[in-house]
């Protein structure tokens, strides 16, 4: 059975860099970089010792993996302009299914259950790698490459894989826009937003030894009806936000008003 010892990357963004440097860091070689602008490929072909190219014509076909990691909405189009390999090609996305590659003769799915900004690090030995595979002999080897960045590696089918991705979202995207609205109230009123720090990272915490439905707190799981409507009228100034607000409220009270 092959090794994957050599990587190439099409894509230059958050995931496409905080994998390829730990690709690296790992012992791999990153062999070339390809992005739709040459500088954002110049830049990371730098951090990892790799060949930043201008084009997918001049792309080397004979890396062991390539690793597709550019928008959702792409990958489709963009593997039908993409020329036959030897390798194995892989995308890093949560909600494509890996058939959008079988125009490959091996292929799969690279996806790590996180969220990444270049602007910050992440240790990735205890991120979730999701890995799914054409072959069984495909699966052994993705799993090689994962298992040398992270504990926890899985394979994980596309039909759950979607569902996995669309509560990641949920639970990372969403709850951050929810940050940002209470920061964008608070700064409004010249209150310092490092005030809910902790209770961020309580709210998180409590959630790793008690089920989010018994962690559950505050006016609408109390069935407070008045200190949600004071709150409703603090919202006047923030429309937008009331309408989530009013949200979110209603469906808390909706859960929980039986057991009350």
């Amino acid at each position: 059975m092959n090794q994957i010892h050599s990587i190439s990357f099409i894509g230059s963004g958050n995931v496409a860099t905080h994998l390829a440097i730990a690709l690296k860091n790992a012992g791999f070689e990153i062999h070339e970089i390809y992005s739709r602008t040459f500088e954002n490929a110049k830049k990371l072909a730098g951090k990892v010792n790799a060949k930043a190219i201008h084009t997918i014509d001049e792309m080397d076909t004979s890396a062991d993996l390539y690793i597709l990691s550019i928008p959702d909405g792409a990958i489709e189009d963009f593997i039908e302009g993409f020329p036959i390999i030897k390798g194995i090609m892989v995308h890093t996305s949560g909600i494509t299914p890996m058939k959008a590659l079988d125009k490959m003769q091996h292929y799969g799915v690279f996806y790590p259950l996180q969220t990444f900004s270049r602007q910050r690090g992440v240790d990735l030995s205890d991120v979730p790698f999701c890995i799914e595979a054409s072959s069984g002999d495909i699966i052994v080897q993705l799993k090689s490459v994962a298992q040398k960045l992270s504990g926890s590696v899985y394979e994980i089918h596309s039909e759950q894989r979607k569902y996995l991705h669309l509560t990641a979202v949920l639970v990372n995207n969403y709850t951050n826009y929810l940050y940002q609205m209470a920061f964008d109230i608070l700064k409004a009123k010249n209150i310092d937003e490092q005030l809910l720090i902790p209770l961020i990272e309580e709210t998180v915490s409590k959630i790793k030894s008690l089920h989010p439905s018994t962690a559950q707190t505050g006016p609408a799981r109390r069935n407070d009806l008045k200190t949600i409507e004071k709150h409703n009228r603090l919202l006047d100034e923030f429309p937008d936000y009331k309408e989530l607000y009013k949200i979110f409220a209603g469906q808390l009270i909706k859960k929980y008003n039986e057991q009350l």
